[in-house]
């Protein structure tokens, strides 16, 4: 796509604007949120008007005259918003929000190619006298320079002054320094990228300014002109922060030759140990060469694994900012008021991870908002406050990120869940004769199920919390559920912290080997006749006053040449926990997870496969399929 003048942005211009066009529509909707909420502040709506006037300049630049005319208006709202020309009503915050909503719309053509000339729902808010009008977008560019007297006592104001007459002349699209960064400026000259119609006019407007520069400037020549200002704000931000722009797929590609690595690493002390039993003197010294490489290769891509985790590592607060303005919109719709509330935001999950979570935890937010939290009546009926509390909340635990979506409703009530699934058909009477409290009350991750009556914009088609619990498994994550009937409900997930390298407990059974996920394994129990028993024909571990299911793998797996199951090994996640017989404990390892791919697709029991040191191949168990099973206490 070519801007004015034939100027063609590349990949990484189009990767740098869409990034900071993210950040600065995150900053504008959470000042709107904000200003809804009462939190009126003029630091915030200055942060407010400096992404929007920072969005305009980047989007004149790429020549997308439509955003940009469209981020003019927004401007000069907020503008008067913080010089108190307008004063915050909630008709002025749903025309800030829809505005937003209009710009995220344009923004979403211009990634497919198409350049939105107009936007949709637009704030209609009316220019300032001499304000310069949207039209000024056509207009040429000019650069103009400024230098100001030495002599002058406060060079900022006298500055700020010609940069607002400017802004009155024409469209401001840049500026060096920055009007946000003027409290700091002590320099004596100033660059404004302006779009004018009058360039005669510059010199009367700018009289108080000592020696000025007007030249004429064509599309592609704005790249250079603005390279100084684009520096000069960039290297604040630089200094401060040290951290560059990486692509994804980048570091996707850097964490599979880490895990190449590890293979590596792995192969190599395999062979080291294999020559422990060289006598003569030239294997002893060979062995030992070996070592040494062994431990030093070791080090190197323990280190290297460790920064490239780091790189693709983000603050949830990423996923998190987009919620509130869901809850609110929600809220909205439901007629309801309710609170979110969000801890934890400073906690670290892989990119990829965290892009997968974002869906689950929106069908979450959006079942608690229309069944968790009560109309404001019926709360005021049963003693609570009229305004309902949903928490967000993140946070570690061994190797795992676990999320918390609490709320203060009416809870889940289980006899209720099972008269709506026997009416569709989702029971029988037999099986809601025997269900449990718990089994009952999970009945609302079945497929289809919904206890709407009717179908809303926010529920009632029987699509939400099955997609949570598949979305979870797809990530080797768990959901769990607890609930108190007029008290509130809290939804649990707990994902690792990255796919792609895993720490796994290596066992041998029957012929196979199979690697369990360090962070599901609890406990390793030596089987004898005094701990298996057995009750309604199931097999049962009894540890320390408790039963737990048993199962076998060799059974599961079919494992044709099995040998004695010496030992137990219980695996769990939430409050769910089994035990898997196996034959041989091999030790912790490190491996690399690699998927079936295509051809053998979803294995039921099994997340992928590894390669062990040796060359052997080891089938990583599914322990949430054992967890899922009616065996799990």
């Amino acid at each position: 796509m070519a801007a004015d003048g034939g100027w063609t942005l590349t990949d990484d211009d189009r990767q740098l604007f869409f990034a900071e066009a993210e950040e600065m529509v995150q900053t504008l909707e959470e000042g709107a949120l904000a200003l809804e909420r009462g939190g009126e502040n003029p630091e915030m709506l200055q942060a407010m008007f400096r992404a929007a006037h920072t969005l305009k300049g980047n989007s004149g630049l790429v020549g997308e005259a439509g955003i940009a005319g469209h981020m003019h208006h927004m401007e000069a709202l907020l503008d008067d918003l913080r010089e108190g020309r307008v004063a915050v009503t909630p008709a002025l915050v749903q025309q800030v929000l829809s505005g937003i909503d209009a710009l995220r719309e344009m923004l979403a053509q211009f990634a497919q190619g198409v350049s939105p000339t107009a936007a949709p729902q637009a704030p209609a808010v009316p220019l300032a006298e001499g304000e310069a009008p949207t039209a000024a977008i056509g207009l040429p560019r000019y650069v103009v320079q400024l230098a100001v007297d030495p002599s002058c006592a406060m060079p900022a104001v006298r500055v700020f002054q010609a940069y607002q007459a400017l802004s009155r002349l024409g469209l401001v699209e840049r500026t060096d320094p920055p009007q946000d960064g003027l409290a700091r400026f002590e320099g004596r000259s100033a660059t404004v990228i302006v779009r004018l119609q009058r360039p005669d006019d510059v010199k009367e407007a700018l009289a108080d300014v000592d020696e000025i520069q007007l030249e004429s400037v064509q599309a592609e020549s704005v790249v250079a002109a603005a390279a100084p200002m684009a520096q000069s704000a960039e290297a604040e931000r630089e200094a401060a922060t040290q951290t560059v722009r990486v692509r994804v797929d980048l570091l996707d590609h850097l964490m599979n030759l880490v895990g190449e690595l590890v293979l590596d690493r792995t192969r190599v002390a395999d062979l080291v140990s294999r020559l422990d039993g060289g006598k003569d003197e030239q294997s002893e010294e060979v062995r030992q060469e070996l070592s040494r490489s062994s431990l030093h290769l070791g080090r190197v891509t323990l280190d290297l694994q460790e920064t490239i985790m780091k790189a693709r590592m983000l603050p949830i607060e990423h996923l998190f900012r987009r919620f509130p303005r869901l809850v609110r919109d929600l809220a909205a719709k439901s007629g309801k008021r309710i609170a979110l509330d969000i801890y934890g935001q400073d906690t670290e999950l892989d990119r990829m991870v965290m892009d997968e979570l974002g869906d689950p935890l929106t069908h979450i937010l959006r079942n608690s908002v229309d069944h968790g939290i009560e109309p404001p009546e019926k709360r005021l009926a049963a003693g609570k406050t009229e305004e309902g509390h949903i928490i967000l909340r993140a946070s570690t635990e061994e190797g795992y990120v676990v999320v918390d979506v609490v709320d203060d409703g009416d809870g889940i009530d289980a006899e209720a869940v099972k008269r709506t699934a026997l009416r569709r058909g989702v029971l029988t009477p037999e099986q809601a004769e025997r269900m449990t409290m718990r089994e009952a009350q999970e009945l609302i991750f079945a497929p289809g199920f919904s206890t709407s009556e009717e179908v809303t914009e926010i529920s009632g088609r029987g699509v939400g919390l099955d997609a949570v619990r598949a979305s979870l498994e797809r990530l080797s994550g768990v959901v769990d559920l607890v609930t108190e009937a007029g008290k509130g409900t809290t939804f649990r997930l707990r994902i690792p912290l990255t796919l792609a390298i895993m720490r796994a407990l290596m066992v041998r059974t029957g012929d196979s080997v199979y690697a369990l996920p360090l962070g599901a394994v609890r406990q390793i129990v030596r089987l004898n006749a005094q701990n298996v028993q057995v009750a309604h024909g199931r097999p049962l571990l009894a540890d320390r006053g408790e039963l737990i299911g048993l199962l076998s793998l060799a059974e599961i797996y079919g494992e044709p040449g099995r040998q004695d199951e010496t030992f137990a090994v219980v695996v769990g996640a939430g409050e769910r926990q089994v035990a898997l017989k196996v034959g041989a404990l091999l030790g912790e390892q490190e491996i690399v997870l690699k998927a079936f791919g295509d051809f053998l697709g979803a294995v039921p029991g099994l997340t992928g496969a590894t390669i062990l040191g040796n060359g052997e191949l080891a089938l990583v168990a599914d322990v949430r399929y054992f967890l899922r099973g009616k065996e799990a206490s």
